[in-house]
Order: structure tokens, then C-alpha cells, then sequence
């Protein structure tokens, strides 16, 4: 049997009774019938408080079924792992949230954080632009080797990456976005917000500063740092008013944060 054989009988093995043998692979990010729905073992009580309203809502029942019907009609959603960043990021350990907008929709990049690849993936052109940034703006090295795509190193330092939709199908961006899963992050923004712990929340692009108005609603002491700026994306990361290559963001967040004797994220 080959590698590639091998590996698919793995992932086999690991989804439910009737995905075996079916005669597709399964990708190691792949969401399986399985999965779903996801566990709340290990959430914060906060997340898991949200996540459980959400699912007993109408929109809630709404998005779970077709979540549901089309893993049963063998659809490939990404990622696996729906709740990796509110499963790193605990509600309380919440410094710094950056918003995305979906996952990654090819095979083996999204992780189930925002921006972030998965272990031997090509580093995407926004997250290169992301490194970039971070290295002229704080002298940081380039990432560098297997895991250098993957921002959990982020996630563990209480910085929460958030997509606004936390599935996607493959090959097909934004194709969960308006399922509902918009609720729940608004929801999970909201929360954020209206705590009284103060945190910086970094806007790149259109999307993410749609939720301006969510956060400035519940700083009603404005305690929090919001910044703005373009997506890092090629497209539009050196374009005015607002360029993200030399937005500072990080630093910016660092100094913010040492002023509240607070550590500094190792970008």
C-alpha cells in the first residue's frame, strides 16, 4: 500500500461507521460526521454558556442541520476543529482578539484559528504579509520550519483568532458565511465587549471593522484598544487610507498592554 494509501486508511479508521470505504479521502483537517456537534469538554464556562444558547436557538438548530445534511451527502468541510480557538483562548485569558472572516478552504490549512495553517502547509500570502508586519514593526524573526504557518503560539498567549464563520467547504470561501454562524460570533464579540477586563481588538479590513459598532456599543467605559486597518491580503495591504504594512499594530498592542503591567504577545 502506499504512503498516501496509508494515510487515508488512518483517517478512516478515525471517522464514523459509513465514512469508511465511501471512496474519498479524508483530509486530516477534515470535519466527519463524527464531529458533529462539536464538544464542549474543555470550554471555559463563558464560551460554553454562549455556545449552548446558541445551539438551543432557532438560527442555532438551523445552521447544525445543515451542517449535519451535508456531511451526510459527503460535502468536505474544514476544519475539524470549529472551537480550537475559544479551546486555546479561554474567555478569561482573552487579551488581544483578531477578527477573520472564514477558514481556509483547501486541504490541510485551516486549523480552526483565524489566519493560521496547519503543520507543512505554505504560508498563505495574508499571513506572510502578517510575518512581515510584525517583523518591521518589532524586530521579530520570520517563522520558520514545519509549524511556522500555525498561530497557536498566539492562541496559548491569550490572543484569541476569530472567524466571523467557523466552516467552510472545501475549495468554496465563504460558503458557510450567513448560515448563522454569524450570530454566535457576534454573540462571542459582544461578550468580549462588555467585560470588564480591558482588550485590544485589531480590525483588518471591511468585515472585520463591520463589528466596530458591536464593541464600541458594549465600551461604553472605553477601556478597550480597537484598531483599523486594510486586510493583509496582497490586494489591498499597502492600499491608503489605511494600509496594513506599516499599520504598528503589534507594537502598538504591546505597549498598550505594558502600560496595564501586563505581558507583552511574543509575535
Amino acid at each position: 500500500m502506499s504512503s498516501i494509501g496509508k494515510q487515508t486508511t488512518l483517517f478512516g479508521e478515525l471517522a464514523r461507521e459509513g465514512d469508511e470505504g465511501a471512496g474519498y479521502d479524508i483530509h486530516w483537517n477534515q470535519l466527519r460526521s463524527s464531529d458533529w456537534p462539536p464538544s464542549l469538554t474543555g470550554l471555559s464556562s463563558v464560551w460554553s454558556q454562549l455556545l449552548q444558547m446558541h445551539w438551543q436557538s432557532e438560527t442555532g438548530h438551523a445552521l447544525s442541520q445543515k451542517l449535519v445534511d451535508q456531511l451526510a451527502a459527503h460535502k468536505v468541510i474544514y476544519p475539524r476543529t470549529p472551537y480550537k480557538a475559544l479551546e486555546l483562548t479561554p474567555f478569561e485569558q482573552v487579551r488581544v482578539v483578531i477578527l477573520g472572516q472564514d477558514p481556509y478552504h483547501g486541504p490541510g490549512q485551516a486549523e480552526g484559528l483565524a489566519f493560521s495553517v496547519g503543520e507543512g502547509q505554505k504560508i498563505p500570502p495574508s499571513l506572510r504579509n502578517i510575518f512581515k508586519e510584525v517583523q518591521r514593526d518589532t524586530g521579530a524573526v520570520m517563522p520558520q520550519g514545519a509549524h511556522a504557518g500555525s498561530l497557536v503560539r498566539w492562541a496559548s498567549q491569550g490572543v484569541l483568532l476569530l472567524n466571523t464563520a467557523l466552516t467552510v467547504e472545501d475549495s468554496q470561501p465563504a460558503s458557510h458565511s450567513r448560515w448563522g454562524w454569524e450570530v454566535l460570533t457576534d454573540k462571542i464579540i459582544e461578550a468580549l465587549a462588555m467585560d470588564a477586563q480591558p482588550r485590544a481588538f485589531l480590525l483588518w479590513g471591511g468585515h472585520a471593522q463591520g463589528k466596530a459598532a458591536l464593541i464600541e456599543a458594549g465600551d461604553v467605559a472605553k477601556r478597550h484598544l480597537v484598531l483599523k486597518a486594510n486586510h493583509p491580503s496582497p490586494l489591498s495591504a499597502l492600499r491608503p487610507p489605511l494600509p496594513f504594512m506599516g499599520c504598528g499594530h503589534f507594537g502598538q498592542v504591546n505597549r498598550w498592554l505594558l502600560a496595564q503591567n501586563k505581558k507583552a504577545i511574543l509575535w
